[in-house]
């Protein structure tokens, strides 16, 4: 039992010196806490939060490659078909909210290695990373209190479509209270209790989810060329450099490639039209986010696979119909600073009460409120499946054709446009 006890009391005997400069306002420890909150709560949140924008965008941006299963098999020279397409999405209630997650575990004290070198003989642990013994045994006290009833979080947030005001909140006197009934809080020295009450206190009282821009509706153009045809083969290209979307969003860029071949050539006499399509696409997102103005990009790669139908109605118009199916892969990067009001709660930022009592953070100062010196980087991936069911009618009009179609899946569409062959 002694050698337990001399282990334990070991794990938390920390080295207080530290070579990172911080502000002579701050907590080195608890900045390196807030730091490790805030990472993994955005690589716990980031998924559910921006999965309804990929979504949307990328399921908006893949619709509009059809209106026609005839692919003229015997033309005298190449045919051009330009247009301009027009995507209008709708965003489901679902797409605004998540449940949100926060870091905690249970104690276990294997974990520990990651953190040092145990001499389980001698009971004596030699630390390698004492921010992160420090987060680790931290989430453990989150843990128990979460496990009692003593903390609560959030249902659900708003995703980057929804809206809501969101925060984990921490009330110090019940994490002070957890700190001190924790197994291994009882074994350490009276000076390392008081610098582990001391970071409890420096952290923020909360830390904010992200809002969204409660968007309702997605809205998209594409200019679209069709090239044809060889061997009853038609070749689509489209393109949209970056342009401003949304302050919600941000820069979207878009390109795509696709084949279409006609099916039907291969039978005699069928009623109607039918034609497969391959499509190849990639988008580029980009944004500033928050106050920090912190940075997040977006790459996309889509594969879009087609079945579609048409049967023209002579002199009124064409019928067509689809199956459509969607492989979405995206990699988020997101580069950001801690928000500014916990830098400011953690004595990195310097700030004056307004009239209304809000705090009006003020530029950085060095040293002595240096801001958050050490930004992190995330990187998240997401990747989802779609299969799409696509009606509408077309109207040729001479050289100029005009359709609308609507596309039924997890983000449904109302698309249409006009496309003039040369």
């Amino acid at each position: 039992m002694e050698t337990v006890k001399r282990l334990i009391i070991a794990l938390l005997i920390i080295n207080l010196n530290n070579t990172t400069t911080y502000s002579q306002n701050s907590n080195p420890w608890a900045v390196d806490l807030a730091r490790s909150m805030a990472k993994d709560i955005f690589e716990m949140n980031g998924i559910p939060y921006l999965t309804p924008m990929v979504q949307s965008v990328n399921s908006t941006s893949n619709a509009r490659f059809f209106n026609t299963a005839k692919v003229p098999q015997k033309v005298e020279k190449p045919y051009i078909r330009f247009g301009i397409h027009g995507m209008y999405g709708f965003v489901r209630d679902d797409m605004k909210s998540y449940k949100p997650t926060f870091p905690m575990d249970s104690l276990d004290l294997t974990k520990l290695s990651q953190f040092g070198k145990i001499d389980i003989i001698n009971g004596s642990f030699s630390i390698t990373d004492t921010a992160g013994l420090i987060y680790y045994l931290f989430k453990t006290v989150i843990y128990n209190g979460f496990t009692e009833g003593s903390i609560n979080f959030p249902e659900s947030a708003a995703t980057v479509l929804g809206q809501s005001d969101a925060k984990f909140v921490f009330e110090k006197d019940t994490l002070r209270n957890l700190v001190k009934r924790h197994p291994v809080y009882q074994f350490l020295p009276d000076n390392l209790k008081d610098t582990v009450l001391a970071t409890v206190d420096a952290i923020p009282n909360y830390y904010s989810l992200p809002n969204g821009g409660n968007l309702n509706t997605i809205f998209a153009f594409i200019p679209q060329i069709e090239i044809g045809s060889l061997y009853g083969t038609e070749i689509l290209l489209r393109f949209i450099p970056p342009v401003r979307l949304k302050d919600e969003i941000g820069d979207f860029a878009f390109w795509g490639i696709a084949f279409k071949h006609s099916v039907s050539q291969y039978f005699d006499n069928l009623p109607l039209d039918i034609a497969i399509q391959a499509a190849y696409q990639g988008t580029s997102l980009k944004n500033k986010v928050g106050v920090t103005n912190s940075d997040l990009t977006a790459n996309t790669t889509i594969f879009n696979g087609n079945l579609h139908i048409s049967k023209s109605f002579e002199n009124i118009l064409d019928v067509f119909s689809g199956l459509s199916f969607e492989n979405i892969d995206i990699g988020v990067k997101f580069h950001y600073q801690l928000p500014v009001e916990q830098q400011y709660a953690l004595g990195l930022l310097r700030g004056v009460p307004d009239e209304n009592g809000n705090i009006i953070i003020m530029k950085p100062e060095p040293p002595e409120y240096p801001g958050d010196t050490k930004p992190q980087t995330s990187t998240i991936k997401i990747s989802d499946f779609n299969v799409k069911w696509i009606v509408g009618v077309s109207r040729q009009i001479g050289p100029i054709a005009i359709f609308l179609d609507y596309s039924i899946s997890k983000f449904n569409i109302f698309s249409g446009g006009i496309e003039v062959r040369f």
